[in-house]
């Protein structure tokens, strides 16, 4: 149950994800389409309505002007008045007002009904510029009025007045077309939005995380793309290295099968013979000699495939070790192996100190020495020295034996590689001693190289981070 749970929640997120942007963008740009067309819809019919009141103010003020050109012609109050009755004024109110503001006529109600219109707004205009209009709400008729009026020249004033359409009546009268605009605003921001949807969010769809920073993305993702691209190629570094290492894992334990194979046939062989009798009896001291040797041969690389195990292990970790002193003891343990060569081993080393594991760090100083004592030659010298460079430790040891060549300097600290594979058999060598002394350098931070010695032969140098 909790199994199928987790899978719809995670089918869920899925799909939030997946359609979040798209239809993010498209409901955005939906309702940014509609109001913009909305208000454009609006702009327009406030536009339009004012410009049909415009022009009603006009034609109403062209109209009052004709009319008052015919009343000028006209004197008397009555006459005036009975030219205005028979005016055709169409739907026009028609209101003729006295100097005192009483009103002489209207064609829409009694002017003896209506008070004193010395007062409005339209004839106080009329009479200070010649003629005025605007729009308010009549008393008489309670409805708002477009108001046209002319000063006469005598001081009497001729109005005009027209009942307006306000603008709810206005829109209420292009119903079906506002109707129409809102199908049409409808399917063009559909539209629209569809299409901007589809041209922004089509480059990030378009993108090839194989290779981002050959996309032609937004500038403002570019930092992203930079990103992944820097996590891709770390990703493809680690499983290089990763591959590396499975090779070099399956090399390694080819090489172990190998290397054991040797002794336990040779062992295997010689304990036949003398288990069938074989061997005549003076015989059998040399025979169990030869299997001692070749035992002691497969204890030797069981030890080293150990320490290269314990190593991988020991990576970063480890404490203060003072290099001196493991010298002095490495020195030491290896002072019968150099008498039997005649070979002498000079130390001079500093109080320096470095961070690792103690029996790492003693064991490859030990297989620097071991290996430079086993190639020098019979009075040779073998100088170890170690000193404090920097922030930095520098352990060399350099012998005078034949050196080594330029084109197998990186290879000797490969596992299993052996410059002279015979003379490192016959050495009792297993070909892991540079190897290790490589991984005990590089777990400790540093690293190390070979050169040739000044005075011939080769020198092994050694630079790991100072405890200090």
């Amino acid at each position: 149950m909790v199994p199928a749970v987790a899978a719809a929640a995670t089918g869920e997120r899925e799909e939030v994800g997946s359609r979040s942007l798209a239809r993010r963008s498209f409901a955005t740009m939906f309702v940014l389409c509609v109001a913009v067309m909305l208000t454009a819809v609006l702009a327009v019919t406030a536009v339009s309505f004012r410009s049909y009141e415009r022009e009603a103010e006009d034609y109403l003020l062209t109209q009052v002007q004709s009319c008052a050109s015919a009343l000028q012609e006209v004197q008397g109050a009555d006459a005036r008045c009975a030219a205005l009755q028979a005016a055709p004024l169409a739907d026009a109110r028609a209101t003729l007002v006295d100097v005192d503001g009483t009103v002489l006529f209207d064609n829409y109600a009694d002017p003896a009904t209506l008070g004193n219109h010395g007062q409005r707004a339209e004839i106080m205009q009329a009479r200070q510029s010649g003629q005025g209009a605007l729009l308010r709400r009549s008393d008489t008729l309670g409805r708002d009025t477009l108001y046209a009026a002319v000063d006469l020249g005598d001081g009497m004033v001729l109005r005009l007045a027209e009942t307006r359409t306000s603008l709810a009546s206005f829109l209420g009268g292009m119903w079906w077309q506002l109707a129409l605009s809102l199908v049409v605003i409808f399917v063009l921001s559909v539209f629209a939005s569809r299409l901007l949807t589809h041209m922004v969010v089509r480059p990030l769809q378009e993108i090839d995380l194989a290779r981002p920073l050959e996309n032609g993305a937004y500038a403002e993702l570019q930092p992203l793309l930079a990103r992944v691209d820097e996590q891709r190629r770390a990703l493809e570094a680690q499983n290089d290295e990763l591959q590396r290492a499975v090779t070099m894992r399956r090399e390694f334990t080819g090489n172990v099968s190998h290397e054991m194979k040797t002794p336990l046939q040779v062992i295997g062989g010689y304990a036949e013979l003398m288990e069938a009798g074989m061997v005549s009896a003076e015989d059998v001291p040399r025979f169990a000699g030869l299997i001692r040797q070749e035992s002691e041969q497969m204890r030797l690389l069981i030890d080293d495939v150990l320490a290269l195990s314990r190593l991988d292990e020991s990576v970063g970790s480890g404490e203060p070790v003072g290099l001196r002193q493991v010298c002095d003891r490495v020195v030491e343990r290896l002072a019968p192996a150099a008498d039997a060569k005649d070979v002498h081993v000079t130390v001079d080393c500093q109080d320096v100190t470095v961070v690792g594991v103690p029996s790492s760090v003693e064991q490859m100083v030990y297989n620097l020495v071991d290996n430079a004592i086993e190639y020098s030659p019979e009075g040779g010298i073998v100088a170890v020295q170690a000193q404090a460079e920097d922030s930095d430790v520098l352990l060399s040891v350099a012998d005078q034996g034949p050196g080594i060549p330029d084109e197998l300097k990186e290879r000797v600290f490969e596992r299993f590689f052996r410059v002279d594979a015979s003379r490192s058999r016959n050495t009792g060598g297993t070909g892991l001693g540079l190897a290790i002394v490589k991984h005990a350098a590089e777990s400790m931070g540093g690293i190390v190289v070979v050169q040739d010695a000044p005075g011939g032969g080769a020198r092994f140098r050694v630079r790991i981070p100072s405890a200090r």
